[in-house]
């Protein structure tokens, strides 16, 4: 009966006391409501961040219910229609889930045709990135152990076994070394990997499109990623892994694997023997390695040793014209300086073709 009255008085309070008919006040009414409510869903944090207008944290933008989703629930797929040439821009929309960088830049990632990771995928300095578990649920049913001491993922399903850890340059797929060039990152509490090297962990074939900002996925068959043991040739791992060990002992990384380059750029050389160990106990011209002459070759090899000669026997190089390579703080002799093209130094080594 209120409600009534009031449409009575409403349609009799005209300024010039003309009365207004029911229908149209009904009508307006309506028509006001219904602008109000489209507009209050436009201006709503749910509606703002999912089209990346809002800079506030997940957690402030959505309710609780809605911000613990699960990843595969989270991922926002959309078909693809057709791949757009798009310009750079910033991950304004991903910065509400993600703490990225400065300068990051949003990437729209396909697999199979369809988008998927909307809003989780960034171009960081030059390098795709993906978060590592919402990546994995792309591909199957996973276990994921996290570890937030040693802040390591590990992620085991049928016949694979991923293990990253934030810092390193690498990931570790079935006990093989996947060199990442670049540092698994922690962001927001998500750890994010290269996505060329999660491609590769999971047999799958990927595309990425420089300057446009996206990349293309085609599905492989994550169980068929082969085992170390079956991989690498176990006499090729074990000289390797001893040679780098009793030269490169302490070096970075990155020159760990450069001396694992000069041996097997030896072994594919036409002037050098064609075996790992035939190109390490080499005497033709004389002793070409000191840890030979003074039996260090024969110490075991420590654990970066081994995960450097890995890398290199998985095909990944500094330089595929490396031949050579001396301490000048040690070196007794200076004919590779003299007598060889230089290329690069790292750490206490210099390297020469």
């Amino acid at each position: 009966m209120k409600f009534h009255a009031l449409i009575h008085s409403l349609a009799n309070c005209s300024t010039d006391r003309k009365p207004i008919s029911l229908p149209k006040i009904i009508s307006g009414t309506l028509a006001v409501s219904l602008s109000f409510l489209i507009l209050s869903a436009e201006m709503s944090p749910l509606h703002a961040s999912a089209h990346g207008f809002s800079d506030a944290p997940i957690a402030e933008s959505l309710p609780a219910e809605a911000s613990a989703v699960t990843p595969a629930e989270s991922s926002e797929d959309s078909a693809l229609t057709e791949p757009q040439n798009q310009r750079a821009r910033s991950v304004g929309k991903a910065r509400i889930l993600y703490p990225y960088p400065s300068g990051a830049m949003a990437v729209d990632l396909y697999k199979d045709g369809r988008q998927v990771l909307k809003g989780h995928v960034a171009d960081i300095g030059g390098t795709v990135y993906v978060p590592v578990q919402r990546f994995a649920d792309l591909f199957g049913r996973f276990h994921t152990t996290y570890t937030e001491a040693t802040e390591q993922v590990v992620i085991t399903g049928t016949n694979l076994s991923i293990t990253v850890r934030v810092g390193d340059p690498y990931i570790t797929v079935n006990q093989r070394i996947f060199y990442t060039g670049k540092k698994v990152l922690s962001l927001g509490g998500w750890i994010f990997v290269p996505l060329t090297s999660m491609c590769r962990a999971m047999n799958a074939k990927v595309t990425i499109r420089e300057g446009y900002y996206d990349a293309f996925i085609t599905s492989g068959d994550p169980t068929k990623v082969s085992w170390a043991d079956t991989y690498y040739d176990s006499t090729d791992l074990y000289w390797l892994s001893r040679i780098i060990s009793a030269e490169a002992k302490g070096e970075p990384l990155a020159g760990q694997i450069a001396v694992g380059n000069v041996v097997l750029n030896r072994v594919r050389s036409q002037q050098f023997p064609h075996t790992v160990k035939d190109v390490i106990f080499d005497t033709k011209y004389g002793t070409q390695f000191s840890p030979v002459a003074v039996g260090t070759i024969y110490q075991a090899p420590t654990e970066s040793s081994v995960r450097a000669a890995k890398i290199c026997l998985e095909g990944y190089t500094l330089s595929t014209k490396m031949l050579y390579f001396f301490n000048p703080r040690i070196s007794t002799s200076s004919w590779i300086e003299r007598t060889r093209p230089y290329i690069m130094t790292i750490g206490n080594h210099k390297f020469y073709g």
